[in-house]
């Protein structure tokens, strides 16, 4: 599920954490980076089982609105449009996910009164979700639009949504923009014959795999970019002509030491790859100037180091 980028943004958010917390436990330290990818993980499935809890209060409602000692003709002729919602009640039906959310014991009972319902409401407000409650096209690819729409409309900037999981794991407000990208691709990629014994995705791509490489990968990046600071340091230090190396940010030195580890220590990985990768991780997690810096540095640094040999890459058309 999560591609080579998030997991360099892991490995980054750590070695972070790392420095400002002026740890000096390397072994707890990767410990928690591992943890990471395993919350933001446990934050996707929290996400999805969301969708179903929201669906099952929908429904509820419908019921207690149908008993009501003077019901109104909607109540008694109710809109079920949202409760019918194919890719809610695939999702719903899927045993993978069942295990997952018992797994990770998540549990909606005590949030329902109050941010289920808050939730609900505001969904009932949204334009796409009024056009949806009464559009002519009733099908699976009108489900899932719906809710592609919400996430990419409306969750990134909902704080109440943003504040409760920050509530529940302090862990997933780093987490949050990541996970409603995952959210979004997994509905988006997801098929009409989504079933009750389709495999939700794995946190690592090759978690199934002989070799878990995606995990390895994180495992190596994190240990040897921690391994080769102080050379990566020095290294830095006589190329930036102009700057003063003390007044560079932390999170643009980091994310130089990373990509000087990948330069170096992992030979299957284009250095076009790997600059390209953190100029664009530099833009998210980094200050406005540090794209600009970052791109010149490794590029200045790449030749460098390969006119020294010290950049060997194996496979076809790598350099």
């Amino acid at each position: 599920m999560l591609n080579r980028r998030f997991l360099r943004v892991k490995v980054l958010q750590q070695i972070y954490a790392y420095h400002q917390a002026e740890e000096t436990d390397l072994l707890a330290a990767e410990r928690r980076l591992l943890n990471s990818v395993d919350s933001l993980y446990e934050l996707f499935i929290r996400q999805l089982t969301f969708w179903v809890e929201v669906k099952n209060f929908a429904e509820r409602r419908i019921e207690e609105n149908l008993h009501k000692n003077f019901p109104t003709e909607e109540d008694l002729n109710p809109n079920r449009r949202f409760v019918n919602n194919r890719v809610i009640n695939a999702l719903e039906n899927n045993r993978d996910l069942q295990a997952l959310q018992e797994k990770y014991k998540i549990n909606w009972d005590n949030d329902r009164e109050d941010f289920i319902r808050g939730f609900y409401n505001r969904l009932r407000d949204y334009p796409e979700y009024q056009e949806y409650m009464k559009g002519e096209k009733d099908n699976f690819a009108s489900d899932k639009k719906l809710i592609l729409s919400v996430i990419d409309n409306y969750m990134e900037d909902d704080e109440l949504l943003f504040d409760f999981y920050s509530d529940k794991n302090l862990v997933f407000n780093s987490d949050y923009q990541i996970c409603l990208f995952l959210l979004w691709k997994f509905f988006n990629e997801m098929e009409e014959g989504f079933g009750p014994d389709t495999k939700i995705p794995a946190p690592y791509k090759t978690e199934n795999d002989e070799t878990n490489d995606d995990k390895n990968f994180i495992i190596r990046l994190f240990r040897l970019t921690m391994k080769n600071a102080d050379e990566y340091r020095e290294l830095v230090k006589k190329n930036i002509a102009n700057w003063d190396y003390d007044r560079i940010a932390l999170m643009d030195k980091i994310i130089i030491f990373m990509a000087l580890t990948e330069f170096t220590q992992f030979h299957d990985i284009p250095v076009k790859v790997s600059i390209n990768e953190y100029i664009e991780i530099s833009k998210y997690y980094s200050t406005p100037d540090s794209r600009r810096f970052v791109n010149g540095i490794l590029d200045k640094l790449s030749e460098q180091l390969k006119a020294e040999g010290k950049i060997v890459k194996t496979g076809r058309g790598l350099a």
